[in-house]
């Protein structure tokens, strides 16, 4: 009511309906994401109404087309809620910021200015989104809403960023450089097209790791209790390795790895316990070394046991020779067998630190300190 009472229903009807439009092919379109990287032209086309549209076009072109989503009631109403109070506080970071709504008088619009009244519309709307996003996490999981948000704000932001540049190139072609609606017939057609090609993209990665499950699961038919350590370990790699800033592809392969580090037991079934310890890291080669995509975490598999103090094996690497991954990967194995074993969480980050120095790195440990006060490490299933 706010909003309306201050800028009242858009001013330009034929750029709403453009701009519903295309909020509503976006729906067909859903957000594509290859690890922590996502791509929505729906995110773009919102952050764009805001300039273009104002505070109550941008959040009608936000929440209608959810009316055709096809998730639970619950869940849409939610929906419908975020993407209202996200677009309402960016509108109002974009007044603020000094921005006007180019949808009541054309004048020329400085880029400079768009671009900064833009860019806190962005950061607003970013912020919003998260957090609303972290406390029905929170609800909904029970962790720690100050973990989850922290982690939220990390990918909500970046992908807000790029919706952001996005946005003000398609706003400069709409009002400023006077191209109107026919924008859209520049800008959208290649924005789809990276989307679906995104999709393409994510529906290999999400094939690619669907292919190593029956691995885990035949070494659970062998050593009982080896899928559920392999996901404690997977957890707390992933979760040490995001908490140490490593690149989403390099977060990937270090949760990869912790779910196969075992894997090569079962090329050594019935070998003698020694000889299943010693060798089951360079064994995973022979398990699983036909699949090309796998080699970078191959690699950490074959270092996870090498100790910082140059005592382990198998090639004796001390400190930074070991690769950075595998240390976090030694880290998050002995915790997860700790944890399978009937540890508490907490007594084996504790002991995880009373060798660091020695056979872990203390900088990893301290990632998974940090992770348990944040707690984000898994938990064993009930």
């Amino acid at each position: 009511m706010v909003a309306y009472a201050v800028s009242g229903l858009p001013h330009r009807l034929g750029w709403m309906v453009a701009m519903l439009v295309v909020a509503f092919m976006a729906t067909f379109g859903r957000p594509q994401a290859i690890g922590a990287i996502q791509m929505s032209v729906s995110g773009i086309v919102q952050i764009a109404s805001i300039p273009l549209l104002g505070p109550v076009g941008a959040a009608l072109v936000g929440a209608i087309p959810v009316v055709v989503d096809r998730n639970e009631p619950l869940k849409r109403l939610f929906n419908i809620s975020q993407r209202t109070l996200f677009l309402l506080a960016g509108a109002l970071a974009y007044h603020v910021a000094g921005g006007s709504i180019l949808g009541v008088d054309l004048v020329d619009a400085g880029p400079v200015s768009l671009a900064v009244a833009m860019t806190a519309a962005a950061v607003a709307a970013a912020g919003v989104n998260a957090f609303l996003l972290a406390g029905a996490l929170q609800r909904s999981s029970a962790g720690s809403l100050r973990a989850i948000g922290f982690d939220l704000v990390k990918q909500v932001v970046p992908a807000y960023a790029s919706y952001g540049l996005a946005a003000y190139l398609l706003v400069i072609l709409w009002a400023p450089a006077g191209l109107d609606w026919a924008s859209i017939l520049f800008f959208v057609p290649p924005l789809l097209a990276i989307q679906w090609g995104l999709h393409q993209h994510a529906s290999l990665w999400a094939t690619r790791h669907e292919v190593l499950t029956p691995f885990v699961t035949s070494l659970d038919l062998r050593r009982p209790g080896a899928a559920e350590e392999a996901e404690l370990a997977a957890g707390a790699a992933a979760a040490m390795a995001t908490g140490l800033g490593l690149r989403p592809v390099a977060v990937d392969n270090v949760t990869t790895a912790a779910r196969l580090r075992d894997v090569g037991m079962l090329a050594l079934d019935g070998a003698p316990p020694a000889i299943v310890r010693r060798d089951h890291a360079a064994a995973a080669r022979e398990v699983v070394g036909a699949v090309s995509f796998l080699e970078p975490t191959l690699t950490l598999i074959d270092a996870h046991h090498e100790r910082i103090d140059g005592h382990g094996h198998p090639d004796g690497l001390a400190g930074s020779q070991i690769p950075f991954g595998a240390r976090i990967l030694a880290v998050a194995d002995t915790w997860a067998h700790l944890v399978a074993e009937g540890w508490s969480a907490p007594d084996a980050v504790d002991h995880c630190e009373s060798v660091a120095g020695q056979s872990l790195d203390r900088g990893c440990v301290a990632a998974l300190r940090r992770a348990l006060e944040r707690d984000q490490l898994p938990g064993r299933p009930t």
